[in-house]
């Protein structure tokens, strides 16, 4: 009976990819797209390729092959967001192996569930069945088109030289909410978190990691500290990540980094992270540059391992303004009670202010993924940023299906006086 068992285990975790070469490979666990701008701009990213099915094209693939080359191959146009570059890594992706990926992904938007996950699962199932009809050698020529460009991203989300630009993304929210409106709906937003962490603790299936980047004195600590008021501290780890020690530098960059990754239950926050083994080699010259764009494919890695092993992968960046950042950093050295957060190497790293925003442009631009996006929120006006911070965890929270585990049977229990 044990040895029946096991082999039951061991045959469901595997899946047939082709029954005529009798390969296998293992599954892994459906993750779900990261609902919001990401389905939207895979949507988006779809929507000419599914308009070419139904073109004056020869052939539907021929028409998928130009829409293709014409509006998803290249970069995300002017001020793309982060979510652009995911969404066109997802698509490339799913049409560079459509008899595998293409399946996967459509997988991975049914899990994500809403209206408009469906629908980008709906196109490209469509786009899927083109394919199979069309002719052998047009199927070929799309999946090599698609299969160049994913080798020139390397594991990442776009390739070497793509980012976003940040000089024309906003740094203040322009809904007009004042700092009281904000404050009160922060409260709000902040009691869901709770609530839903309660959840999370409680459940011990999953488990969120918020990463928190940003310029100096764009609110990292301040976001943590106001956008996470009240919860419950025995379920939530935070970890600083400094200059690495002589024995950190020494290891792998990822080490110190997979030592502080939350258990399930848990939400763990970086105040800065694994991007820093980016950020420093790329603006101070650390290290050469094929150890910085090797870094980029084993950040991806490592984000989908943990988003596979229960992990919600959260990523803040916090733009602030060099006008804003001047008062900040003026405000450190004018008010004693902030001289300690004060150090003379603020002013040599605003110096590189230019380097630092197109540092930061490629990492949002190649570490954008569709399981792990980045969110970039505007960081001049505080009571904004923090609420702006909190709405995204509480949606986080509230995609992940979470549900309190079930109760034993406590009927007729009475506690003894």
């Amino acid at each position: 009976m044990v040895m029946q068992r096991t082999l039951a285990a061991f045959f469901a975790v595997l899946v047939f990819v082709s029954a005529s070469s009798a390969q296998v490979r293992v599954a892994t666990p459906v993750v779900p797209v990261s609902r919001g701008p990401v389905v939207n701009a895979i949507n988006l990213q779809l929507a000419p390729l599914t308009a070419a099915l139904s073109g004056p094209a020869a052939s539907p693939t021929l028409g998928l092959t130009a829409a293709f080359q014409a509006q998803v191959a290249p970069a995300p146009s002017f001020a793309a967001t982060p979510a652009a570059f995911a969404a066109r890594s997802a698509v490339v992706a799913a049409l560079a192996a459509p008899k595998t990926e293409l399946p996967a992904l459509v997988k991975s938007l049914r899990e994500a569930g809403g209206k408009k996950a469906e629908k980008a699962a709906a196109s490209l199932e469509r786009i899927g069945v083109a394919l199979a009809a069309a002719k052998p050698s047009e199927r070929k020529a799309l999946a090599a088109e698609a299969a160049a460009l994913n080798a020139r991203f390397d594991g990442a989300a776009a390739a070497p030289g793509e980012a976003v630009d940040l000089s024309v993304v906003p740094t203040d929210d322009e809904d007009g909410l004042s700092g009281k409106k904000a404050g009160k709906k922060l409260k709000k937003e902040v009691k869901q978190v709770n609530e839903l962490e309660d959840i999370l603790a409680a459940a011990k299936t999953q488990a969120v990691l918020v990463v928190v980047q940003g310029m100096d004195t764009a609110g990292k600590d301040g976001v943590i500290k106001h956008g996470m008021t009240g919860l419950n501290p025995a379920f939530v780890r935070v970890a600083a990540f400094k200059k690495p020690s002589e024995a950190e530098a020494a290891q792998d960059f990822l080490e110190r980094i997979k030592k502080e990754v939350p258990k399930p239950g848990v939400i763990g926050v970086f105040n800065r992270s694994h991007y820093e083994d980016i950020i420093v080699p790329t603006v101070w010259g650390t290290h050469d540059a094929k150890t910085v764009e090797e870094r980029y494919a084993r950040i991806n890695a490592f984000e989908l391992e943990l988003a596979r092993s229960g992990v919600k992968v959260v990523k803040i960046f916090l733009h602030v303004s060099k006008d804003v950042q001047r008062e900040r950093l003026q405000a450190r050295i004018d008010r004693p009670e902030k001289n300690w957060k004060f150090s003379a190497s603020d002013l040599e790293t605003r110096k590189r202010w230019d380097d630092l925003q197109k540092a930061f442009g490629s990492i949002l631009a190649r570490t954008s993924t569709w399981h792990a996006p980045w969110n970039v929120i505007p960081a001049d006006d505080k009571p904004r940023r923090d609420l702006a911070f909190a709405k995204i965890l509480r949606k986080t929270l509230q995609r992940m299906g979470l549900a309190y585990p079930e109760s034993p049977d406590l009927k007729g229990v009475k506690i003894p006086k």
